[in-house]
C-alpha cells in the first residue's frame, strides 16, 4: 500500500487528471454547426445525461444523434452536412440543365447524386467533370458544356459555321438554323 503522500488531495471542486469533474459531472455540451439541441441547455449535467441533437431538413446527420456525459466528459458530438443547391445561375455559367426535373433550383442532401445534361445546342465538354455529381457538404462540382457550334472573329470579321449536307436527300440538319439541304 502506498504511503498518504502519494495520493493526490482532490476536493469535490477540482478537475481530475482525465480531464473531467471529478464526480462525474458534466459543463455545458458542445455547439455544433448547423444543429440544434433539442433540449434548453443548462450550465451542469449529472454523470450519465444524454442529450439529443438535430439538423435541419436536407441536412444529414453524421455520427449518433445523441452524446452522454461519461466521467465528466461528453461523448463526440455528430456532425450535420451542408445540403447542395443546384441553382439556375450556376447551371447557367456551365450550359448545363438538371437532367431529369424541370425547374430553376434542385436542393438534395449530402451524399445524393445528381444528374445534369446539356443544354440544346451545346455538347459535352472532353474535359469536363462527370456528368452525374455527388453532393458533398454543400459542394457539387459541376460538369460543363460548349457550343456545338460558334462563330470566329479574326481581324474584325465575324464568320460563321456553314452548314453542309451530307446525303443528296433534302433535310433539315441539326445545329443549323433551320437550313434546308
Amino acid at each position: 500500500r502506498a504511503p498518504a503522500w502519494c495520493y493526490p488531495l482532490i476536493s469535490r471542486h477540482s478537475r481530475a487528471p482525465w480531464g473531467g469533474d471529478v464526480d462525474g459531472k458534466c459543463g455545458s455540451p458542445p455547439v455544433i454547426e448547423n444543429g440544434d439541441l433539442l433540449s434548453f441547455p443548462m450550465q451542469e449535467y449529472p454523470e450519465g445525461a444524454t442529450l439529443e441533437y438535430k439538423c435541419p431538413n436536407l441536412y444529414v446527420l453524421e455520427g449518433s444523434q445523441y452524446i452522454t456525459c461519461t466521467d465528466g466528459q461528453w461523448t463526440s458530438p455528430p456532425v450535420c452536412l451542408v445540403a447542395c443547391t443546384a441553382s439556375e445561375e450556376d447551371m447557367g455559367r456551365n450550359n448545363i440543365e438538371l437532367k431529369w426535373i424541370t425547374g430553376r433550383k434542385l436542393y438534395s442532401r449530402s451524399g445524393d447524386f445528381i444528374e445534369f445534361r446539356c443544354k440544346r445546342g451545346y455538347l459535352e465538354d472532353p474535359a469536363s467533370s462527370s456528368f452525374r455529381v455527388e453532393c458533398v457538404e454543400g459542394t457539387l462540382e459541376y460538369p460543363q458544356c460548349k457550343p456545338k457550334f460558334r462563330a470566329v472573329c479574326q481581324d474584325g470579321v465575324i464568320t460563321y459555321p456553314t452548314c453542309e449536307c451530307k446525303r443528296s436527300e433534302p433535310r433539315i440538319r441539326e445545329g443549323c438554323r433551320r437550313q434546308l439541304c
